[in-house]
């Protein structure tokens, strides 16, 4: 029997396509500057093969030094909300006040993600993929958290993930999943819960028997009763504490707060975890 013989255009687009989605990984370095005083890198890469992404995409990512150059630093993972991109993420903490989840400690290497720039990644990932599998994006944001850990010879036990709203959302989805990265995750106002439930097969999923979840990282979770984005948090908390999971949680009647001044007036105690 004869082998189909395939055009050879087609064996070089083949070829060529799959080239494209490793051509900038690891990522490449676009320029440095200088922000608030500390300096800033910019890097950009094209998507890897295995994170399954059904087309090829270019992503963002900024990385912060600390004030004074330090060895063996830690690292603080920012994911923002729906009203910014990477770079207006980054441009909050120019401002005490705005969006406080933002700044990053002056000692940290700090590292902001983008999830505004391609289609799919949007809500960090859960809007497209509602499944309990890790997607696409979550595994684009874990391979760029150990690449950087990697590259700046981060502290890789002193990883913290943090998020805003539609960031907190994403914060707790993708950070619960990878106790094996983070050492503690802090979701300031997450956007409802569906991404953990989903993730971490909360009711009324249950995980299969061959799925074998990292023990989470400790989590922090400021939400509010007047917040509409709270929903959930009553089964979310039960079942974090039905599987004795370490949950910090931080609740008063703030709204969808982001400056830590305002949510002080009603819960003094959220600066008592550091």
């Amino acid at each position: 029997m004869k082998k189909p013989i395939l055009p050879l255009g087609l064996v070089f687009v083949a070829a060529t396509a799959a080239c494209a989605q490793d051509a900038t990984w690891p990522p490449a370095m676009q320029k440095e500057s200088e922000f608030t005083g500390r300096k800033l890198a910019t890097f950009q890469h094209a998507s890897k093969k295995d994170w399954g992404y059904a087309e090829p995409q270019n992503d963002t990512f900024l990385v912060l030094h600390p004030k004074q150059a330090r060895a063996n630093a830690p690292l603080y993972v920012v994911l923002h909300s729906a009203g910014h991109d990477v770079h207006s993420c980054l441009a909050c903490t120019a401002k005490v006040g705005n969006h406080d989840i933002y700044h990053s400690p002056p000692d940290f290497f700090a590292l902001y993600l983008d999830c505004k720039a391609n289609r799919g990644d949007w809500w960090w990932g859960i809007n497209k993929y509602s499944g309990p599998e890790v997607s696409p994006t979550d595994k684009r944001v874990i391979d760029t958290v150990k690449w950087v850990i990697k590259h700046y010879g981060i502290d890789e036990n002193r990883v913290y993930l943090c998020g805003n709203s539609m960031g907190g959302s994403g914060t707790l989805g993708i950070g619960m999943r990878h106790g094996d990265v983070f050492a503690a995750i802090k979701a300031n106002v997450p956007a409802e819960v569906k991404h953990v439930s989903s993730r971490m097969y909360f009711p009324p999923l249950k995980a299969p028997a061959d799925v074998n979840l990292p023990d989470p990282p400790i989590v922090i979770d400021y939400s509010a009763q007047n917040d509409g984005w709270s929903i959930g948090h009553d089964a979310f908390v039960k079942t974090m504490n039905e599987r004795k999971y370490p949950l910090i949680l931080y609740w008063g009647p703030f709204g969808h707060a982001n400056n830590h001044a305002n949510i002080m007036k009603v819960n003094d105690l959220i600066d008592s975890f550091d």
